[in-house]
């Protein structure tokens, strides 16, 4: 009798681990699923800034944004960066190369990401007879903040050169 009871509270242990792995937990899924999400985001903002597209630029923007650029003050709020963004939309185009996509963490309703760009910049003159390519590679750390409905929005935007 002892030995048949070891064997079923062994065998009853067995099943119970063994069905609780092969069970993805629901954080896991919800973690994926933010992270898709974010990297959607991600290649939206890449294309309007290649596209020149403010409003498609500022459709990933909380309204609390904080741009903290290098060599340069802060910009908070969408109307300062849809102000700075038609300054340099009209002068510039940007083609993104995706060096490295980077890391994306989150933590409830904020997620940090980290990722590596080459940017490469071409800017025309006032008479748009020249223009001139530069290419830098920039490190990038944003912060995201989940919306009420739930999606994700850029709330801090920072990068450095390499």
């Amino acid at each position: 009798m002892t030995k048949m009871f070891c064997r079923l509270t062994f065998t009853s242990i067995v099943v119970i681990f063994l069905g609780g792995c092969d069970q993805p937990k629901s954080e896991d899924i919800s973690r994926s699923d933010d992270i898709s999400a974010i990297r959607s985001l991600q290649n939206n903002w890449n294309q309007a800034v290649e596209t020149s597209n403010v409003d498609g630029y500022l459709s990933v923007l909380d309204e609390q944004i904080e741009l903290i650029p290098t060599d340069a003050p802060p910009i908070n709020g969408k109307e300062g960066y849809r102000e700075m963004l038609e300054q340099v939309f009209n002068t510039s185009t940007f083609n993104i190369e995706v060096v490295d996509e980077g890391t994306i963490e989150v933590d409830g309703n904020m997620a940090y990401t980290r990722y590596d760009y080459i940017i490469h910049t071409t800017s025309t003159t006032s008479d748009s007879k020249e223009s001139e390519t530069i290419s830098t590679y920039r490190k990038f750390l944003d912060v995201m903040r989940r919306q009420s409905d739930g999606s994700w929005k850029v709330y801090k935007h920072i990068w450095n050169y390499n």
